[in-house]
């Protein structure tokens, strides 16, 4: 009897102890992080200073293939995220780079920058998302980005290809471009190497969708055809498109809404063929 008795408590023993991990487990999860990183997000604030730009910076977040991209202020900027799926709320960026452009204003650029640096977790706020560092505190307040509305004649003229995959592309010999017209649906331009034609189409009633269709290219060899590769892989997974606030620059975006291509609007270079 006594053997049994000791038994029949040690079960409860064991029965309460999981009773208490299950209530700690549920009390936990009250206090996790809810909201959803993925897609961009407007940086809004920057160590408790509020932004006032025309143009602003954007980080987007691609949880899946666990990277970042969006722009400082200045330059487009691309990297890689890390969060510990046994620790919710914390998250790090890791290889944060930029292109290189230089504009008459670096200094939210260089504030952003650094920010980035610093993060070590997020948490809701009630107007989106709070970046923070290691001691807690927000370094970084984001809010859900509103892409523009687009139209088809967004596309018109010539568009430097200045990324490709979150990559961005040094000093070619040929620059990278692409120059829509609008009327005929057509598309040509330079892939670093060869010439490329082709046509494009939208999806009815979907003013931000984008397909290349018939693209050909010349068959001229360059010492280097790696970056052609890339673009020309890229081109074949376009599904559709958006553009930044001033309408300066546009991404290129696959079925998932994940930016394969950044182009630039040419201001002036004279492109070669």
């Amino acid at each position: 009897m006594i053997a049994m008795k000791k038994k029949f408590l040690g079960v409860t023993a064991v029965c309460a102890g999981a009773l208490m991990m299950t209530m700690a487990g549920c009390s936990s999860n009250k206090n996790l992080p809810k909201v959803d990183l993925a897609g961009e997000w407007n940086i809004v604030a920057v160590d408790g200073e509020k932004l006032n730009v025309e143009n602003m910076p954007y980080i987007g977040m691609d949880l899946e293939a666990k990277r970042i991209y969006g722009n400082a202020g200045c330059n487009n900027m691309m990297g890689t995220l890390e969060m510990d799926s046994l620790k919710p709320g914390i998250i790090h960026f890791a290889q944060v780079a930029t292109s290189r452009m230089m504009c008459p204003d670096m200094d939210v650029e260089n504030k952003v920058l650094g920010a980035l640096n610093k993060v070590s977790g997020y948490t809701e706020t009630a107007e989106g998302v709070a970046l923070t560092d290691a001691d807690g505190n927000t370094v970084i307040s984001l809010e859900k980005r509103q892409l523009p509305e687009v139209s088809i004649n967004d596309l018109a003229g010539e568009w430097i290809i200045s990324s490709v995959n979150g990559t961005e592309l040094g000093k070619q010999e040929k620059t990278p471009f692409l120059a829509f017209n609008v009327e005929e649906k057509t598309v040509h331009g330079n892939a670093s190497c060869n010439v490329v034609n082709g046509g494009f189409t939208q999806e009815e009633g979907k003013a931000g969708s984008l397909k290349f269709s018939q693209m050909l290219s010349t068959m001229m060899a360059c010492p280097n055809m790696d970056t052609e590769r890339m673009i020309l892989e890229a081109l074949n997974k376009v599904a559709g498109f958006t553009l930044n606030q001033d309408k300066s620059s546009l991404s290129l975006l696959d079925e998932t809404g994940k930016e394969v291509m950044t182009l630039t609007k040419n201001t002036g270079e004279k492109l070669a063929e």
